[in-house]
């Protein structure tokens, strides 16, 4: 049980945390001068990577969580790996806006 508690808040935290650099509404000298920012913003993507790889395999193969003979588990994979989808385009569209002012 206390597994399934980890799973759901670290994936709903990395939502959050996306949520976060999205709304913070950091300017471009922001991005271009805080090495610390950067490097938080790359690191933010690949832990989304990551878990979406871990929803992938809850999803698409036996595990441990599949084995409990849970199905509501599997759909909300489902469901966070979309999420995902969209949180990845949305956190690495952060800088592109900067690119089309003049």
């Amino acid at each position: 049980m206390f597994i399934i508690f980890i799973y759901y808040f670290l994936s709903i935290a990395t939502l959050c945390a996306c949520y976060y650099f999205r709304r913070a509404r950091f300017t471009e000298k922001d991005y271009k001068c805080n090495k610390l920012l950067r490097w938080t913003r790359r690191i933010l993507i690949i832990w989304i990577y990551l878990f979406a790889a871990i929803h992938g395999s809850i999803c698409f193969r036996e595990n441990l969580f599949t084995d409990i003979d849970n199905y509501y588990i599997r759909a909300s994979a489902g469901f966070f790996i979309v999420a995902y989808i969209f949180v990845v385009l949305w956190a690495e569209e952060i800088t592109h806006p900067f690119n089309d002012k003049k």
